[in-house]
């Protein structure tokens, strides 16, 4: 039971932790369509305008709302269709241009911009935004070279690294690399008397572990909430550790024993100030990054516009047409002619419903009627009404359905990635300038002290 709580428990209370962290791991950067980029005008700009330079650009295949047939079956279908060409506060129009053609889509918003100041912009052809955690590997590795317990810095950091990955944010990442200096100092005071006491009373360290969680939780209360899990799980593979260290100790013939305790070490000085500049120089690139939106973490993107975007299929209703939308307006308008207009008929068919036509022969036993299936709603009906749209040259929104390969909801997604509020900005700018304050502080209270004598 003692052997549990030494090792097995915290081995696996940190297992768990990291396990809710990847179960809940989020990116701001998603590509919204399989097989297609969005490409996003104001909605006042002229179509005409936008498909010459489409089609100058080299773009085919583009699905535009221009490009869809009119289709009338009195069941409402082709004015549902309208929604997949704009946001959801009708603000912009939106183009889906096959992946084939994203580099061409990419000039063309180029050249819309340029030429006719149009504020174009390419949906997100990334999915996942590697930069934020390059910085903080960068981070991670330069502080690693000059750490004195080298395996214990390392372990520390593998859940903030960890934490970087499943949350790959410019605020979550600035808070790593804030959480990573902290623990590069808190190392240097590893298994001396006294190390608990010396690192809380440590102002610097507390300092930084303090803004890392303060701006977790400025760039939400989840990632704020998650942020505390890596920390515990942070201590729990400390605590492993620490009794893994512990047990060897016991065995051990001879025990170095450090001579010096915490309070003695002094682990803020020169050399560890001067990481304190790199650490700052991280987060400015986080903050750039921030400040630029999309342009760096993808291939562009519209902030603060709602796009729809395949959801999770849930069986409920949607005010968005879908595959059997299609497969339901194509039965309509093939029964059409067979209806009665004196007579209501069921708008969504059920499976097997069936059309037959009725015919007279002429027999030696006089005229005798005989029925004849001319339609039926099932399999193989939605499956000829889909091979339909392969053969088909028109652009039609009914093909980005079908290359999604699977069922769906659709619902608005952000067309962006991580909002760069004034709050969240202005926190990370903070954050960005403490390794430098916490540098340059006692420089300059050194200059102040010597003006004081010398006066």
């Amino acid at each position: 039971m003692e052997k549990f709580k030494k090792f097995a428990a915290p081995a696996i209370g940190a297992f768990a932790l990291l396990l809710i962290l990847f179960i809940c791991k989020s990116s701001p950067v998603s590509k919204l369509w399989k097989g297609y980029v969005t490409l996003s005008v104001p909605v006042q700009t002229d179509a005409s305008l936008v498909g010459d330079v489409l089609e100058e650009a080299g773009c085919e295949g583009c699905i535009s709302l221009e490009g869809q047939e009119a289709q009338d079956a009195d069941d409402g279908y082709s004015e549902r269709k309208f929604l997949y060409f704009f946001d959801r506060d009708k603000a912009a129009r939106i183009y889906y241009i096959p992946d084939a053609f994203a580099s061409q889509a990419s000039s063309a918003a180029r050249l819309l911009q340029a030429r006719f100041h149009v504020d174009a912009a390419i949906g997100s052809r990334a999915s996942f935004p590697f930069l934020t955690l390059l910085v903080c590997v960068a981070a991670f590795l330069a502080l690693l070279r000059s750490a004195e317990n080298k395996s214990v810095y390392s372990l520390a950091s593998l859940p903030a690294l960890f934490y970087a990955f499943c949350n790959p944010f410019c605020a979550a990442a600035a808070a790593v690399c804030l959480e990573l200096y902290s623990l590069y100092l808190g190392q240097r005071l590893w298994r001396r008397k006294g190390a608990l006491p010396a690192l809380v009373s440590n102002s610097v360290a507390v300092a930084f572990a303090a803004a890392a969680l303060l701006l977790s939780l400025a760039a939400g209360f989840s990632r704020g909430l998650f942020f505390l899990l890596n920390l515990a799980s942070a201590f729990s593979l400390l605590f492993l550790l620490f009794n893994i260290q512990t047990e060897q100790d016991k065995k051990a013939r001879f025990l170095p024993v450090l001579i010096r305790s915490a309070g003695a070490v002094n682990s803020v000085n020169v050399k560890t100030l001067k990481k304190a500049f790199f650490v700052s120089a991280e987060i400015f690139v986080l903050f750039a990054l921030l400040c630029a939106g999309t342009d760096f973490l993808s291939s562009g993107g519209k902030k603060g516009l709602f796009f729809p975007a395949p959801t999770e299929y849930n069986g409920k209703a949607s005010e968005f047409p879908l595959m059997e939308d299609y497969f339901v307006h194509k039965w309509n308008r093939a029964v059409f002619q067979y209806r009665s207009l004196n007579k209501d008929f069921p708008k969504v068919p059920q499976d097997g419903e069936r059309v037959e036509m009725t015919h007279y022969e002429k027999t030696k036993d006089g005229i005798k009627a005989r029925k004849e299936l001319a339609l039926a709603y099932n399999a193989a009906f939605r499956k000829e009404a889909s091979d339909a749209l392969d053969k088909t040259e028109s652009p039609a929104v009914e093909k980005l359905w079908k290359a999604q390969g699977k069922k769906f909801s659709v619902a608005y997604k952000s067309g962006g990635t991580e909002e760069a509020g004034f709050g969240l900005v202005a926190a990370l700018l903070l954050a960005a300038l403490l390794p430098l304050f916490c540098a340059l502080a006692p420089r300059l209270k050194f200059k102040m002290e010597t003006l004081a004598y010398a006066a």
